[in-house]
């Protein structure tokens, strides 16, 4: 009986945990880029770690490239950091991160809609990331999506 009610509060809580995540809106991504540019702009690349580490909506991320459409970090895709990403396409053709750039830097930020697979996921569905370019110096862009 006590596996049985551990069984449940382990899927309830499993459940919980997916819908959060699942239930983020565009509201909570831009007010994350926003939080995290300030960052780059008060600490530069001190705060990378503390950047890296953040997650908003159970595990959305914030990823930054640089002006010359390199990746200076993402905390999922590790091995993406200082590979050129001006070819990256979605499944569509998109090239996700020449169009990150062209609308933080036509904008003052904005809106990319494209399709990404989710973690786990063979097959992309739609998603949305805001982008901006943060204050400082740097040049970086500062972007977080969520899925549609």
């Amino acid at each position: 009986m006590k596996k049985i009610a551990l069984l449940a509060m382990s899927v309830c809580s499993l459940t919980m945990t997916s819908s959060m995540a699942g239930d983020c809106s565009k509201a909570q991504a831009k007010e994350t880029v926003d939080k995290m540019c300030a960052i780059v702009t008060a600490k530069g690349k001190a705060g990378l770690g503390e950047i890296a580490k953040y997650r908003y909506c159970g595990s959305n991320y914030v990823w930054i490239q640089d002006k010359e459409i390199k990746m200076v970090l993402h905390p999922i895709k590790r091995r993406l950091k200082g590979k050129d990403l001006t070819k990256n396409e979605d499944e569509n053709g998109k090239k996700l991160f020449v169009a990150f750039e062209k609308t933080a830097r036509g904008t003052s930020g904005g809106w990319v809609d494209y399709v990404w697979a989710k973690p786990g996921a063979e097959k992309a569905t739609p998603k949305i990331s805001y982008v901006k370019v943060c204050d400082g110096g740097l040049g970086w862009i500062v972007g977080s999506g969520i899925w549609k």
